[in-house]
């Protein structure tokens, strides 16, 4: 249909062409270089920002630049329904660690044995990342310590990456995580894509495709900026919608209009 129509050898919008050619976004370049910096030093990372900025998708990225011989990528999406101890299940379980009947300090114990053969003995190191971390709840933050408070040792032995929305920073400024706050070493907020960022962007994407010529038009691309709200995510669902919209329209450059057009069809109020 619109792809054909608009000349485009492949669908430059879509999230499997994102994770093969990544767009280099201020975000993404901030947040990689983040990344690396806990995996050198490591300790406490603390990412925030709001659903659709990129935070999961550069996660991915880092993950699958790491070499599995070096490092262990445990992760974990959180709930709102999780315990503590499926929590810590699975972090055995990413151990090959029976938890099953295991009392709670067993288990703790076993995961801290773990993670200090993995170090020690097999010179990996344990990066543990937890996604939508604004669903932990306190029991579980609390509970964090067992990760890299290991007795008659101060030695960090691993790398915690927490990731959520803005309410996960909220949560963790409060003073009853002092102890946890000591240990965080990066606190980065995303900001979004640019105005010249959504430009660049979809440009980039165009030439993936090997579109040489215009599809959208200047006060599209205004358009689309301001209706993206700056989400990566949205921004692709956006552009999804004005090529199919531009293509029953016959419209070979798409203006502002079909942009507003395709926002109203996205949005349910």
């Amino acid at each position: 249909m619109y792809q054909s129509y608009y000349g485009m050898s492949c669908n430059p919008f879509l999230k499997e062409v994102d994770t093969i050619n990544p767009f280099e976004s201020n975000d993404y370049k901030e947040l990689l270089s983040r990344f690396r910096y806990l995996t050198e030093i490591r300790g406490i990372g603390v990412f925030t920002g709001n659903p659709g900025l990129g935070k999961t998708y550069s996660l991915r990225c880092y993950s699958n630049s790491l070499n599995v011989d070096l490092y262990k990528v445990v992760y974990i999406s959180a709930t709102k329904d999780m315990t503590v101890f499926d929590f810590f299940k699975e972090i055995g379980n990413a151990f090959n660690i029976d938890v099953g009947s295991c009392y709670k300090t067993e288990m703790y114990h076993n995961i801290q044995r773990e993670i200090i053969l993995l170090v020690e003995q097999e010179k990996r190191l344990p990066i543990i990342i937890i996604d939508d971390a604004q669903n932990l709840s306190r029991d579980i933050i609390h509970q964090l310590k067992v990760l890299y408070e290991y007795e008659m040792d101060s030695k960090d032995y691993i790398t915690l990456i927490l990731v959520g929305k803005p309410e996960l920073k909220t949560e963790l400024s409060k003073n009853i995580y002092d102890y946890l706050k000591q240990r965080i070493v990066v606190n980065y907020k995303l900001n979004g894509l640019s105005r010249e960022e959504v430009k660049e962007y979809i440009e980039s994407r165009l030439k993936l495709a090997n579109v040489n010529h215009e599809i959208f038009s200047e006060d599209a691309l205004n358009a689309l900026y301001s209706c993206s709200k700056s989400s990566p995510r949205r921004l692709n669902t956006l552009i999804l919608n004005c090529l199919l919209l531009g293509f029953q329209k016959d419209m070979p450059v798409i203006n502002s209009e079909i942009v507003m057009y395709a926002k109203g069809e996205m949005d349910l109020e």
